[in-house]
């Protein structure tokens, strides 16, 4: 009998990170992630926490830190280039 597999799921990851702001905990299973997230201040963990990860929208997070959508969204695409930033730093040490 010819049966056909199909794997739903990737591995689970071998350890887990987890990242924590705003009584939120999420877990990571990628280091150079959870460093560069940890190396963040504050404001810019919480913005990355409600757009990337609660899925909120950019008027709902404009809300919350007291300013518009527009720059909502502004520090959301400053909060991606630094993330990036920082895990080249972390890539090449």
């Amino acid at each position: 009998m010819d049966e056909k597999f199909v794997q739903f799921a990737g591995p689970e990851p071998d350890e887990e990170y987890p990242f924590t702001v705003c009584g939120q905990t999420v877990l990571l299973c990628n280091t150079a992630l959870a460093a560069a997230l940890s190396a963040q201040p504050k404001q810019t963990q919480e913005v990355i926490l409600r757009y990337y990860f609660l899925r909120q929208p950019q008027r709902v997070i404009g809300v919350q830190i007291g300013r518009s959508r527009s720059t909502a969204g502004r520090h959301i695409q400053l909060a991606l280039r630094r993330l990036r930033e920082e895990m080249e730093v972390c890539r090449y040490e």
